[in-house]
């Protein structure tokens, strides 16, 4: 195999990464939070590192203004969420350790997946994973819209 894999190989390979991350991440929320949706997940990810306004999180998770205000209306009574001063949301201390403990899950579960790899496997395992956080590291972030600052 090439140093540099076909475009069409380098896609199907990005799709299986993508889907075993997402994966990962499924079930941990599920052994975390059984009782969140995956758009509750979504929207405290969201607000992870600023508040922000229903309107803004509708269009993150593609749904209307009414449903993410129900969504933050029932984040809130479990106190996942709170309202800021300027009517936006933020995560509370109970939603940050939500997003925290599926954290650490994920990573519990990705180390199940590497321990229960062939030995041989292992070092081959570890050093693609390392490789892939050393190019994803440098990419650059296109900016989210702040269009809708609700």
């Amino acid at each position: 195999m090439s140093v540099h894999p076909e475009p069409v190989e380098a896609s199907i390979a990005a799709e299986h990464v993508a889907e075993s991350l997402a994966e990962l991440w499924r079930r941990a929320h599920e052994d975390v939070a059984p009782t969140l949706s995956g758009q509750h997940m979504l929207a405290l990810l969201a607000l992870e590192n600023e508040p922000a306004g229903p309107g803004a999180i509708a269009e993150v998770l593609g749904v209307d203004a009414a449903s993410a205000a129900r969504l933050f209306r029932r984040l809130e009574q479990r106190t996942l969420v709170r309202r800021v001063p300027s009517g936006a949301f933020c995560l509370t201390g109970a939603g940050t350790c939500v997003l925290e403990a599926t954290r650490q899950r994920r990573r519990q579960l990705l180390e199940q997946v590497l321990a229960t790899a062939a030995p041989p496997d292992r070092p081959v395992l570890r050093e693609a994973v390392d490789q892939l956080y050393g190019r994803l590291s440098p990419l650059v972030r296109v900016p989210r819209s702040r269009s809708h600052t609700d």
